[in-house]
């Protein structure tokens, strides 16, 4: 068994990181001190603790439930799940897209956001932190919180957005998950990418160094994070929708095109897909 920490532990490790006191977070979040000291010394959080530091530490409060290690709120949770290869499919074809296109997937999937999906909630399953510790608390942000569902999406997300560096398989995804695989710093570095988590932040959290020598900084993957992230609470057919509109911004590249002047996407009946660099 693998032990997960208390939550003040967990914030202790990020506020020493950032080189901030709880004064600071108290201030910041509007926690009261007493309060906020408690829960530092180990008391459980909240929800309204949660609600409240989530913004002032820059993260997502369904995130932070998770880092808690406690259920998310059914308000905060995705209510249909959507699929995962296809959100891992979209995520591969805005890699390819020069800024303006991205832009206009950014602004189609802002607009179905606001359509709120109807229907029973299905829930994500969620790993055991308390049996898979840090390993489980990541699956489960990426999975749950995601909406990815799929080790095949997993996989295939955590490749494309650290540009080939992390590639893992679905059995050692699994394997994370209840605790059977230990975290290395590539995992961290990986998942904190998929996330749109700092690195140095996440690394703090979970007692994990970063890759030596450290990746260079991807704006571009921050923001395919942000993609999936505003992805979460769509329904599955408007899920297809985004997929369907970006697929369609690709073209066929020219015969004999070069790989400084194209992005590549995917082969079909003897043509390459992809769009031009900008």
């Amino acid at each position: 068994m693998t032990s997960y920490p208390d939550f003040g532990t967990i914030m202790a490790r990020l506020l020493s990181h950032r080189g901030v006191d709880a004064d600071w977070l108290s201030t910041e979040s509007g926690v009261p001190a007493p309060e906020l000291r408690g829960v530092l010394a180990g008391a459980a959080p909240l929800p309204a603790h949660l609600e409240a530091l989530a913004p002032a530490l820059g993260l997502h409060v369904a995130d932070l439930y998770v880092i808690a290690a406690l259920p998310v709120p059914q308000a905060l949770t995705p209510r249909e799940a959507a699929p995962g290869p296809r959100l891992a499919d979209l995520v591969q074809y805005a890699l390819a897209l020069p800024p303006d296109q991205r832009d206009r997937v950014h602004r189609l999937v802002d607009q179905l956001r606001q359509e709120s999906p109807e229907g029973p909630l299905d829930p994500p399953r969620m790993a055991d932190q308390r049996e898979g510790g840090f390993g489980a608390a990541l699956v489960n942000l990426l999975f749950g919180n995601r909406n990815l569902r799929s080790l095949r999406a997993a996989a295939k997300l955590l490749f494309l957005l650290t540009n080939g560096h992390l590639c893992l398989a679905e059995t050692t995804i699994a394997a994370l998950a209840r605790g059977g695989v230990p975290l290395t710093p590539d995992m961290v570095a990986g998942f904190a990418r998929a996330l749109g988590l700092s690195e140095g932040d996440l690394a703090a959290v979970v007692g994990v160094g970063l890759p030596e020598p450290r990746w260079p900084d991807d704006p571009l993957a921050a923001e395919m994070a942000g993609l999936l992230w505003n992805c979460r609470l769509l329904a599955s057919a408007q899920v297809d929708q985004v997929y369907a509109a970006t697929r369609s911004m690709l073209v066929p590249m020219p015969a004999g095109a070069s790989d400084e002047d194209w992005n590549s996407v995917y082969y079909q009946d003897g043509t390459w897909w992809g769009a031009p660099k900008q």
